[in-house]
């Protein structure tokens, strides 16, 4: 309107008539009929209705009702409309009107309606993510910027005439070139009449808009008269006046919903008396704040264009992908596109991404489309948005029930794995389990499609897994538990192929206390279908650490038949038999040897190695002649073919200097002046204090920089004793506690929470020890509860998933870093009741870190991983962010372990029996070196600075000297007739060593279930700890200076021996195993690590997933 209108406006709008519903007039002009659905607005300037129209659907109706008290003529504001709508056709994000009509009444002017805007989705759930929130600013400047090169500008810029999709793409909305330009400073009459619609009582407009009483602007106002031209260029709006806006509205979007400025607030500004700097203090995105604090300069010709904003602030914008700009495809062209954008998503776009996926996926026609966007979500539930399930879970569980079975089944997989991957729940998700995914999965279970079905079964032991760890077991968990056990007892029931796939579930179900053993047994019913049957004894082999001794012996020995027609159900029979061993009577074992002996009848094509395995874990009980001598053809046969592969291995080894210490030089290593600092905590800054430990300057023993500095520059030297001094070297080892130590065998305790093999033990400075295992957990013990109780709990649990690979401790960072198959490092530091995560990785898909060392040099203290795929990566133990990595010969054989001194070498072994030695100071490997009997190597030591101790899958330890490359001892569990044929046997393959800090004694644990000590400075004092034979024979010879000693316990049997010689054997063998105590492992161990506090113990990790502790 003219600008001195505005004066007259305001005192005549309470004399105008009330708006008819019906708006004849514009149905009128129109030709159609307009529905009224609800009044948007009304205030007394303008109402905003929304209506429906026939053919063009939902539109937004302003209605300007013209004065009755005075004449007005409208023509010239009409033609500024239309003339603005010729200058906007084609624009991108701007929504301009599309019709202006007028009567004797009223002014009707339309547009398109947008179901939302910015002012009330920043209060909507789930709330806009700070990418989110640039993206929408960047597009605010975007319309902007179309505008302002079009020649229009805005006029009225303020959150609620920002409109928006559903997926966050923007529309600025609006227009009001019919709104005046300037506004008296001394009357807020005007500006609550035309900009505050909504009373808010907060102000965007910019303040040079307000005009002091005699100022240059009101004697032109009052010269314009009432309808003032819009020619005059003193009163035109200009680009600076909309940038003060978008910066107010940038401002509130970030501030949550709270505006910048009230009219008082910006007319304070207007003054002077406050600055931008303090407005913009509370907006937490420091890089926005000096944005906005730019646009709302209160010099107009400070300010910067639209799109010099986008240029100079263009790296704080995140680069949506094309979808999010595609309003005019088709909801399947759109997500083609994000599809095929998928792998180049990043966080800083991945909730824009999500965003776009979420609104156009339920709308895409094609199947094939849905299951993209499912994928899509997914891959940004990976990114930014791990662990927040509010946006991107109520849309999969919608697709859940799409009328496609693919996307059903792909939404259900979607939903296991978006659950999985929290850390914990919020309170407003506390009940999502039961509330919220139980009632969805009944309603899945009865799903017309069989291959659905399945996809159910399949997933509710890992959420089963899930609810539990996140609900900590609680009473929320009951509620969920009485669920799912409707639902499994639903599948119970259905086709086979359902049923099978629950049995794959059963090991996690019936630890959940979910699904019974009753359940799985009725499947052997039906004996139409083998690979029930097979799969039952697979979940049996899987599940046999959770099943109790009594429901083995009474309800699953009993129906293993291992004279079924399919060889694939005997196998898996053989396999569960196998596990059961140490829950079956020797009664149950005769029979099952005893029905074993068909083989020898009957070609075994296949199961060999299962039923091998089965009889060797018998081999100290009797057993019929005839199985026993068919077992030992099998295994002769295998070690044949595979010592044959050894020989074919070609010998590749390199001399290393024979110099006391390796030259550098000689291997073009460049040479460096290194100065050591001291090992600080990097978790905690240089100012606080460590908590737990106490700082510490041991004196050297030996004057390590004596000779370096001249004997007259004193300076030089003083400063090198001063940083020698400074060195915070780890506190001596108890000697005394482990001199003359001599492990007993007696049991102390007996811990079984883990659900699988126990892979990693390790001990720290203290009394505690945490373990890790197969089920993906790692937890944490305490060692001084063994004196009052021999049952005890973990004191924490921590799940890093996949399969625990490695463990490693440093005793002066106190902290422990360990790696899963799944690709995940963590660090973390032992407390008395908690293991607290201070670091955290994930490595690329498909490689992860197989073993784990530490290295330091002038940078600090680094973590060394070595990977699947034959590399060292060395990474910063504070946040295991990448620095070096060292590539090693792959043609030598998959890597297996590493051992490191912690500070300038590092030994990584392969399966290949090769070893290769690391500089990591300089990062670069410096020699290769040849088992001597070219087995695989399973463990790796440190034994003195210059030495190495190898355990292999044949049973040996082997003494590597470093310097020397020559291996001078051996030690092996083989009989020396094994040994000198270096014919393998696995069954004594060595899983772990466990070495006393500078001791001459080593502990190893092989898969026969003996721990055996080896002292290497007196072997004739070495013994089987857990054997009631405690000097068994030892004998010894020397070969190509190695000298060789082997245990003679097993005394090899030969295929031509009488029934009477091998009844004899096995009788001696199972006296003396009925005479063996109690600490007597049940099945291989797989762990071991010495505690030394209260008292020297072991720690033992079984196969099975239990923990014994000896003395």
């Amino acid at each position: 309107m003219g600008q001195t209108a505005s004066h007259a406006l305001v005192a005549a709008a309470d004399l105008q008539p009330p708006l008819a519903m019906g708006v004849s007039g514009l149905e009128t002009e129109l030709g159609e009929t307009v529905q009224h659905i609800k009044m948007l607005g009304s205030t007394r300037f303008m109402k905003t209705i929304l209506c429906k129209h026939p053919k063009e659907g939902q539109l937004v109706l302003h209605v300007f009702m013209l004065p009755v008290s005075m004449p007005f003529d409208v023509t010239q504001q009409i033609q500024v409309l239309r003339t603005q709508y010729t200058k906007l056709d084609g624009a991108q994000r701007l929504l301009s009107h599309t019709q202006v009509i007028s009567d004797d009444r009223a002014v009707y002017i339309l547009r398109q309606h947008m179901h939302n805007n910015l002012y009330d989705r920043v209060s909507t759930r789930p709330f806009l993510s700070v990418n989110e929130k640039r993206w929408i600013a960047c597009q605010i400047l975007m319309a902007l910027r179309e505008a302002h090169e079009r020649g229009v500008c805005h006029g009225d810029i303020k959150s609620e005439n920002i409109v928006m999709t559903s997926w966050n793409l923007i529309f600025v909305a609006d227009l009001a070139p019919f709104k005046p330009t300037f506004l008296p400073v001394d009357d807020p009459a005007e500006f609550n009449f035309y900009f505050d619609s909504a009373s808010r009582q907060y102000c965007c407009i910019a303040p040079e808009r307000f005009y002091d009483p005699g100022s240059s602007i009101a004697q032109v106002l009052t010269a314009s008269g009432i309808n003032g031209s819009y020619d005059d260029p003193r009163l035109a709006l200009q680009p600076s006046m909309d940038i003060f806006s978008a910066g107010c509205v940038i401002a509130e979007l970030f501030l949550d919903g709270n505006p910048l400025f009230s009219l008082s607030r910006l007319l304070q500004y207007r003054k002077g008396t406050v600055t931008a700097a303090a407005l913009v203090a509370d907006i937490p995105d420091k890089q926005i704040a000096a944005l906005v604090g730019h646009m709302i300069q209160l010099d107009p010709t400070e300010r910067l264009s639209a799109a010099e904003y986008l240029e100079q602030w263009a790296s704080i914008f995140p680069n949506a992908p094309l979808a999010a700009y595609m309003d005019q495809a088709s909801p399947d062209v759109r997500m083609r596109a994000l599809y095929d954008e998928m792998d180049e998503v990043d966080d800083d776009v991945c909730e824009i991404t999500a965003s776009i996926a979420c609104a156009n996926v339920r709308n895409c026609s094609l199947p094939s489309s849905r299951c993209m966007g499912i994928k899509v979500l997914m891959r940004c539930s990976r990114g930014a948005m791990r662990g927040d399930p509010d946006l991107i879970l109520p849309y999969l569980v919608a697709l859940a029930s799409d009328e496609s079975p693919r996307v059903r089944a792909e939404a259900i997989i979607a939903i296991r794995d978006l659950l999985q991957d929290l850390q914990l729940l919020t309170p407003i998700n506390s009940n999502i389990f039961g509330d919220y995914i139980a009632p969805h999965l009944q309603y899945f279970a009865g799903d017309a499609s069989v291959g659905v079905r399945c996809m159910v079964a399949s997933v509710l032991g890992d959420l089963a897994d899930t609810a539990y760890f996140l609900t900590n077991g609680h009473s929320a968990y009951e509620a969920l538990s009485n669920q799912m056990r409707a639902i499994v007892g639903k599948l119970s029931f259905d086709e086979a192929e359902v049923k099978h796939v629950l049995l794959c579930a059963f090991p996690q179900l019936y630890e959940r206390g979910i699904q019974s053993l009753s359940h799985i047994i009725t499947y052997l019913n039906d004996r139409d279908c083998w690979f029930l049957r097979a799969a039952f004894f697979d979940v049996v082999f899987a599940a046999s650490a959770q099943i109790s001794r009594h429901a083995s012996r009474e309800y699953i020995v009993p129906l293993i038949n291992l004279n079924d027609q399919e060889v694939f159900v005997v196998i898996s029979a053989l396999r569960a038999l196998l596990r059961l061993v140490p829950q079956m009577s020797p009664a149950m074992l005769w029979d099952k040897l005893v029905e074993v002996q068909r083989f020898s009848k009957q070609p075994l094509k296949r199961g060999a190695h299962e039923f091998t395995e089965f009889v060797l874990a018998n081999a100290r009980l009797p057993m019929p002649a005839q199985t026993a001598r068919l077992a030992l053809e099998i295994s002769r046969s295998t070690a044949d073919s595979e010592e044959e592969i050894m020989q074919m291995m070609a010998s590749n080894e390199a001399p290393l200097a024979s110099a006391q210490t390796v030259q550098l030089r000689e291997i073009g290593a460049a040479l460096k002046t290194v100065f050591l600092t001291p090992i600080k905590d990097p978790w905690v800054s240089a100012t606080e204090p460590r908590v737990g430990t106490k700082s510490t300057t041991p004196e050297p023993t030996s004057d390590k920089w004596q000779g370096v500095a001249e004997e007259g520059d004193r300076a030089i030297k003083a400063f090198l004793r001063k940083k020698a001094l400074e060195l915070e070297l780890p506190q001596a080892p108890r000697r005394r506690r482990f001199e003359g130590w001599r492990p007993q065998g007696t049991l102390v305790a007996e811990l079984s929470e883990h659900n699988d093999a126990v892979t990693c033990a390790v001990a720290t400075g203290s009394s505690l020890f945490v373990t890790g295992s197969d089920d993906g957990s790692i937890r944490l013990f305490d060692g001084t509860v063994f004196r009052k109780s021999a049952v005890c709990r973990s004191r924490a649990l921590y799940v890093l998933g996949g399969r625990i690979a490695s463990m490693v401790y440093h005793p002066v960072l106190d902290c422990v870093v360990c790696s899963s198959d799944n690709g995940s490092i963590s660090v973390l530091r032992p407390r008395a009741d908690e293991l607290v995560e201070l670091a955290k990785r994930t490595m690329v898909p498909g490689e992860y870190a197989v073993a784990l060392g530490f290295a330091k040099d002038e940078r600090g203290v680094s973590v060394m991983a070595c990977t699947s795929r034959s590399r060292v990566e060395f990474m910063g133990v504070a946040d295991l962010m990448p620095q070096d990595v060292v590539e090693l010969d792959p043609s030598l054989g998959r890597p297996t372990c590493m051992a490191s001194d912690g500070s300038t070498l590092a030994v990584v072994a392969t399966a290949k029996g090769w070893l290769q030695l690391l500089d990591t100071r300089f990062r670069i490997t410096l020699k290769k070196y040849r088992h001597l009997m070219s087995h695989p190597i399973t463990a790796l030591n440190m034994y003195t600075a210059s030495s190495i101790l190898a355990s292999t899958a044949s049973g040996d330890v082997s003494l590597l000297d470093l310097r020397e490359s020559k291996w001078p001892l051996c030690v092996s569990s083989r009989s020396m007739q094994e040994l000198k044929s270096n014919e393998v046997n696995r069954k004594l393959r060595i899983n772990a060593m466990a070495l006393a800090p500078h001791m001459h004694y080593v502990i190893t644990a092989s898969n026969d279930g003996m721990l055996r000590y080896w002292n290497l400075d007196q072997l004739s004092q070495s013994f089987v700890i857990n054997s009631s034979e405690t000097v068994p024979p030892y004998s010894s010879y020397e070969l190509d200076n190695t000298v060789y000693y082997c245990e003679n316990v097993n005394v090899p049997r030969s295929p031509g021996s009488s029934r009477n010689q091998i009844g004899a054997r096995l009788a001696n063998d199972v006296a003396r195993a009925q005479a063996t105590n109690n600490s007597r492992p049940g099945g291989p161990v797989t762990s071991v690590c010495i505690l030394g506090s209260p008292s020297v113990m072991l720690v033992v990790g079984l196969q099975s997933g239990a923990i014994r502790v000896l003395l």
